[in-house]
């Protein structure tokens, strides 16, 4: 343990002096151009590099190479300032970037959990319970959240449904006509074509004709998007089992 610690000392150490050095390089370098951004007149008054009066005799003083003001500020070039505004620029910028990524991580929280949420009603659900969970849903702007529709089945060779549970489409149609603001998407996968073209066309087909049982019910075809997903290569598991899932958009 002993030998460990001291071989990461030899290692630290040499590090920590380079580090040193590179500080005091650089410092040094700020000094010098500091100095030369400036220069004191015969009257003791702080001129640029253009001869135009930065501060007047007894308003500045040299202090540790660097002038600064009777506030003890530093005196600073056009271009110091410059950089100061956009390093705040981008301190501000970060912010709203990160406060945006946390609003978008809670958001993405909330739709997972809903859609535990909503897998886990599927097993044993009715046209009320479907009707309540979407009502939900609406009302809470749950964007993103995926509800499955596992009972509907399509005929492996075309886009005909075989079955589907009545519960799952009169509960959210009449959960949509109570929201007449809220909407949808409808996204089928499939993997039962014979290529990716053909398996995102038939899909597609599926897709429209979930919609439209769902607009028989009486619900506004703007309220309902619909889309072909196919066989993506991400969503392979989905596509093998037809999957049906209505995504909530607002």
């Amino acid at each position: 343990m002993i030998k460990k610690t001291i071989k990461q000392l030899s290692l630290f150490i040499p590090l920590a002096l380079i580090a040193v050095l590179i500080l005091g390089c650089s410092s040094d370098v700020d000094m010098q151009k500091q100095q030369k951004a400036f220069y004191v007149d015969a009257s003791g008054n702080l001129l640029n590099k253009k001869g135009v009066m930065v501060k007047k005799a007894g308003e500045f003083k040299l202090e540790g190479g660097y002038y600064v003001d009777n506030k003890g500020q530093y005196i600073q070039r056009k271009i110091d300032k410059t950089k100061d505004k956009i390093n705040s620029t981008v301190d501000n910028t970060k912010d709203k970037i990160n406060s945006t990524v946390d609003k978008t991580k809670g958001k993405m929280k909330i739709a997972t959990a809903n859609t535990k949420k909503a897998m886990t009603l599927a097993a044993n659900r009715t046209t009320e319970s479907v009707k309540s969970n979407f009502n939900e849903l609406f009302n809470t702007k749950a964007v993103g959240t995926i509800y499955p529709m596992t009972e509907i089945k399509f005929d492996p060779k075309s886009h005909r449904i075989t079955n589907f549970k009545k519960e799952d489409i009169e509960g959210m149609a009449a959960s949509l006509k109570e929201n007449p603001g809220s909407r949808i998407q409808v996204q089928v996968y499939t993997a039962d074509a014979k290529s990716r073209g053909e398996n995102k066309k038939i899909s597609n087909l599926r897709a429209e004709l979930v919609k439209n049982m769902l607009v028989t019910l009486g619900v506004k075809e703007d309220q309902i998007s619909f889309k072909g997903m196919g066989l993506p290569t991400e969503d392979a598991a989905k596509a093998v089992n037809n999957a049906v899932e209505v995504v909530v958009e607002g």
